[in-house]
C-alpha cells in the first residue's frame, strides 16, 4: 500500500499531539514510548522513523502543548471585553474544567515539576514559552513593574492550579480555585 506524500508528517503530528496530552496528564517519566505510540495508533517500532529520541519528542510536545494553550488564550481574548480580559482569563484558567483536564491544559501547571528535572535543552523550551506568555500577559510592555505584575499573576495562577489538583478534597480544591480567582494579583 502506498502512502500519501503527507502521511509521514501527519503521523508525526498525531504522535506529537498525543504525546503533548499524555505528558501533561502522566508526566514525562509517567509514560513510555510504547504507550505513547499506542495512543497514536502505531507500534513502538515506528517511533524512530519519526524521532531520534524520547527527548526529541518531549521537546516538540512541550511546544505543541504551549501552542494549544496560546490558541485557547487567544480565543478567550477575542471574545472578551478589553476591560475585563484579565479577569476572564483568570476565571477560565482557574476553573474546575481546567483543573479536571490536565491533558488539555496549561503545560506549566501540568509539567512544571518535570521541567525542573529535564535536560537543559528541554528546559530552554520552557523558558522560551514562559517568556512568550509573560510578553502576552504584559501586553508587550517593557516596563519592569508591568512585567513583574504579569509574572506574579501567572505564577500565582499556576500555583493555585497545581494545589487544586494536588489536594484530595474536592471542596478544598474548589476553595483554592475560588480564593485564587478572588485574590489574583494585579
Amino acid at each position: 500500500m502506498r502512502y500519501s506524500d503527507t502521511h509521514k508528517s501527519e503521523t508525526r503530528a498525531r504522535i506529537v499531539k498525543n504525546a503533548a496530552a499524555a505528558f501533561r496528564k502522566h508526566g514525562v517519566d509517567g509514560i513510555g514510548v510504547a504507550a505513547l505510540m499506542k495512543k497514536a495508533g502505531l507500534t513502538h517500532g515506528g517511533f524512530y522513523a519519526h524521532f531520534e529520541s524520547k527527548d526529541a519528542l518531549v521537546a516538540e510536545a512541550i511546544d505543541a502543548a504551549f501552542e494549544q494553550s496560546l490558541a485557547s488564550l487567544a480565543a478567550t481574548v477575542e471574545i472578551s471585553d478589553p476591560e475585563r480580559r484579565r479577569d476572564v482569563l483568570m476565571s477560565r484558567y482557574l476553573s474546575d474544567v481546567h483543573r479536571d483536564q490536565p491533558a488539555s491544559g496549561c503545560v506549566f501547571a501540568a509539567m512544571g515539576s518535570d521541567a525542573a528535572r529535564l535536560k537543559p535543552a528541554l528546559r530552554a523550551r520552557f523558558d522560551a514559552n514562559f517568556e512568550t506568555m509573560i510578553g502576552l500577559l504584559s501586553q508587550g510592555s517593557d516596563e519592569p513593574q508591568v512585567r513583574a505584575a504579569a509574572i506574579a499573576r501567572y505564577t500565582a495562577a499556576i500555583g493555585a492550579l497545581i494545589v487544586s489538583r494536588a489536594v484530595r478534597s474536592k471542596a478544598l480544591s474548589d476553595e483554592v480555585l475560588n480564593a485564587a480567582r478572588l485574590h489574583h494579583p494585579g
